[in-house]
């Protein structure tokens, strides 16, 4: 994005921790998994104006697609297949925004 903009930028680093939460049992079909939360940290090097990375930054999330998928609901669809015949999954489940 920062060519596209003809920004000078020098390096940039993304550093991404996240917390889990698992609860229930693996063995009595109960186990059941969260991402509590992410925290994104964004380390820029570049002699360009502040309000440019801001605006570069801005620019870099609203065009992520991981990030845009986890703000905004987006269909999951899925399927499953045991030695080539579908098998369903009763836990699988389709959202649709």
């Amino acid at each position: 994005m920062g060519k596209v903009l003809k920004l000078q930028v020098e390096d940039v680093r993304v550093h991404i921790t996240t917390r889990f939460h698992v609860e229930g049992s693996a063995l009595a079909g109960t186990v059941q998994s969260r991402v509590k939360e992410f925290d994104c940290r964004v380390t820029v090097a570049s002699p360009e104006p502040p309000e440019k990375i801001a605006n570069l930054i801005r620019l870099g999330e609203n065009t992520c697609f991981v990030l845009q998928s986890l703000l905004t609901p987006v269909k999951v669809n899925s399927s499953t297949t045991l030695n080539g015949r579908p098998l369903q999954v009763a836990a699988c489940t389709s959202f649709s925004a």
